[in-house]
């Protein structure tokens, strides 16, 4: 049984709620005075007390306040009054967790690896809009069902890059050896570092990482979707700075976990050092077109979405034109990458939506969920 986390200390835990507090209440009261915000006066606060929270947040005070992924997901099926559904994995980093919401034996499943900036568990918005879409993707007189499984990876900084890599490939390879599904029946989705991780497994079914057990597709993956991948640990693109204050992500934050991830903390690992660099597999910005050639016999088509208010707008936009240029140069269609910015839409906009309860689906909802019903009804 995993020992309970450490207490952070009630003067940690008083200056983080503190500081949230006194900012929301700035935004609140400043609202009408600024020129860029989010487009909408709750959007704005809920944003700015995101980005506070972030900014602030240690991983000590992470791992007392959040609960991990595992006892999240079993609250919130016994919430829902759903049966729990959990997949055990064995291999090398120990035994390790998949998540079902739905049918494991649905005719697609999507194999989802959540966000959270690598060191950060699942959050409920993530369960609450998986099962929207199970839920709505599964209603009428569909001839396919559907499913989704999220993977408990181990977090960083208590796991490196590449044990979240390896165990993304083990449940890919899981999926197919032992669950004898074919690969034409497998989307790989992930948001924010999960989207990240996503492009890794990519990039390992093309260029196996000499740390990683290959994995062997007889068919290429049904599809692959992104939305709002971290793509680039770098810092310098125009988007942060235009987009700072309408989005949720703050600089501070992406530094840290992104040292924590690729094991480059440098002195205090709470403390701003900088932007690091990454490799092939861990900041698929960085590859040339090349590295992306022969991607069409691995996966069938690539989907990413991106909000137009992120601060990785700018990255996603490039990091898509250079897959896509690979794609082309090697031997792919053209029309099999789709890339979409919904405009005034922040980080991860679809699940935020989900974390504030909100019932009325957006236009990137919307067009991610007609996507993936193409995929399931092809």
């Amino acid at each position: 049984m995993a020992s309970a986390p450490s207490f952070p200390g009630v003067r940690s835990l008083a200056s983080f709620f503190g500081g949230i507090a006194l900012t929301v209440l700035f935004r609140a009261l400043t609202y009408p005075l600024r020129r860029r915000r989010a487009p909408s006066y709750g959007k704005d606060v809920f944003y700015a007390a995101i980005r506070a929270g972030l900014d602030r947040l240690t991983i000590a005070q992470s791992r007392y306040l959040t609960r991990s992924t595992t006892d999240l997901y079993n609250s919130f099926c016994k919430t829902k009054g759903e049966e729990a559904n959990t997949s055990q994995l064995h291999g090398q980093d120990g035994t390790k967790l998949a998540h079902w919401i739905g049918r494991p034996d649905a005719s697609v499943v999507m194999l989802y690896l959540h966000g959270g900036g690598y060191t950060q568990p699942c959050s409920l918005g993530h369960f609450e809009y998986a099962r929207r879409l199970v839920k709505d993707l599964n209603s009428g007189e569909a001839s396919a069902s559907f499913a989704v499984v999220f993977l408990a990876y181990t977090l960083a900084p208590e796991a490196t890059h590449p044990t979240a890599l390896r165990e993304a490939a083990h449940l890919l390879s899981h999926l197919i050896n032992e669950a004898g599904r074919s690969p034409s029946s497998i989307l790989v989705g992930g948001d924010s570092a999960g989207g990240g991780l996503a492009c890794s497994l990519l990039s390992h079914l093309l260029h196996p990482h000499p740390g990683v057990p290959e994995v062997k597709l007889s068919t290429p993956l049904l599809g692959v979707f992104l939305m709002s991948p971290w793509v680039s640990f770098a810092t310098n693109q125009d988007s942060y700075r235009r987009n700072a204050q309408a989005d949720t992500l703050p600089v501070r934050a992406l530094h840290c976990w992104s040292a924590m991830y690729t094991d480059q903390v440098r002195g205090d690992p709470e403390k701003d050092s900088g932007s690091v660099s990454g490799d092939s597999y861990t900041e698929p910005a960085r590859n040339p077109s090349t590295w992306w050639h022969g991607l069409h016999r691995v996966v069938s088509t690539v989907f990413v979405w991106v909000g137009g208010d992120e601060v990785f707008v700018d990255d996603v936009g490039d990091f898509t034109a250079t897959l896509l240029e690979g794609w082309n140069d090697g031997g792919g269609n053209s029309d099999r990458v789709l890339h979409l910015e919904t405009p005034r839409e922040a980080h991860i906009q679809p699940i935020m939506d989900c974390m504030g309860n909100d019932s009325v689906k957006g236009d990137a909802q919307i067009a991610i969920e007609a996507w993936i019903k193409s995929r399931i009804e092809s």
